[in-house]
């Protein structure tokens, strides 16, 4: 492997000279730059990283902790996040863990102990005070999407998660429909903590329509356990005539459960997701769902760890407007589709 020694004897400089070039310091002549330049491309020159991060006092790396990654949603926030972070100078490194993981949590102690300069945690993760007993106090933390229970830092990068709930219900009336179901995380005691569902219900109620609580079905974020719910919802003795599932994979998840039960969408029921994973446009029909602009949360959400790493003001929390994407999976309500 070259060194900066090899290049300096083929481009006739100091090896002083090459360092200056290569770290972008000290004042170099445009000619002697591109000349050093050349060589180090040709010569095959690899900047030695795990030096790079002793002279800085900074290993290049980030961390990102995710809830599961089996939600293709979580999928493609690695694939932002690694782009991002890469044109950054960063590399990353991903773990995952749940609220009661106690494996993923000591996942994460390990991650730290690989002395990353920062840490993304996404909601679903477990809560703060959890999280402030495997990390080291002063690692620069940015809380993004939280949903979940416990207060954050005012390092965060939120989705309007409520305001997401409002569209997908203000939609789903303006298409005249009045029995809905719905399909979402359900926690052990039975209530629903999310802010996507209160939106929706929320709503609903604002324009006199409540919710039938045997129409409310768990469905633990998951394609299958939509699917199931789905079963559930389109076999009660009254079913809906619309479901908001409060994620993209439950929602094909009931997609799925309608077409074994011989229902077609939309004809025979409205769907509506949140998340717009890229495979929402390729569902038969495309499904409708609450947009979550990801690149845009999570270039903001990177900036902003930078910043506290390099000890910088950073900008107060941010709150990302909910749109909504309306293609084939809804449609207006028609007495035929009972």
């Amino acid at each position: 492997m070259a060194t900066i020694y090899d290049i300096a004897k083929a481009a006739g400089v100091t090896a002083t000279t090459v360092s200056y070039v290569l770290s972008g310091k000290g004042s170099v002549s445009a000619a002697t730059r591109s000349r050093v330049m050349k060589f180090a491309q040709e010569l095959g020159y690899q900047p030695n990283l795990v030096a790079r991060s002793l002279i800085k006092g900074r290993t290049g790396v980030i961390g990102l902790a995710l809830p599961n990654i089996e939600n293709p949603f979580y999928g493609e926030i690695i694939a932002i996040v690694e782009r991002l972070a890469y044109k950054a100078g960063l590399r990353v490194f991903v773990t995952t863990l749940t609220t009661d993981d106690v494996v993923g949590q000591k996942l994460l102690g390990d991650l730290v102990l690989r002395q990353v300069d920062g840490l993304l945690v996404f909601g679903g993760c477990p809560p703060p005070h959890v999280l402030q007993t495997i990390v080291t106090p002063n690692l620069p933390i940015v809380w993004c999407l939280w949903e979940g229970p416990g207060e954050v830092t005012s390092l965060s990068v939120d989705f309007h998660f409520y305001q997401g709930g409002q569209l997908a219900a203000e939609h789903l009336l303006s298409l005249g429909h009045r029995r809905f179901g719905v399909v979402a995380h359900v926690a052990p005691d039975g209530s629903i903590p999310a802010l996507r569902f209160s939106g929706f219900q929320e709503t609903l109620a604002a324009h006199g329509v409540t919710i039938d609580p045997q129409l409310i079905q768990p469905g633990q974020y998951v394609a299958e356990g939509g699917k199931e719910a789905g079963h559930k919802l389109l076999t009660h003795p009254n079913p809906p005539t619309a479901v908001f599932a409060t994620n993209d994979v439950m929602a094909i998840g009931v997609m799925a459960a309608a077409w074994e039960l011989g229902k077609q969408i939309p004809r025979d029921l409205s769907v509506v997701g949140l998340d717009d994973i890229s495979l929402a446009r390729y569902t038969t029909p495309p499904l409708t769902t609450i947009v979550i602009d990801k690149a845009a949360v999570m270039s903001l959400a990177i900036d902003t760890l930078l910043q506290a790493i390099d000890g910088q003001p950073t900008a107060p929390p941010s709150m990302y407007p909910a749109t909504l994407a309306v293609r084939g999976s809804t449609a207006l309500y028609t007495q035929d589709a009972e």
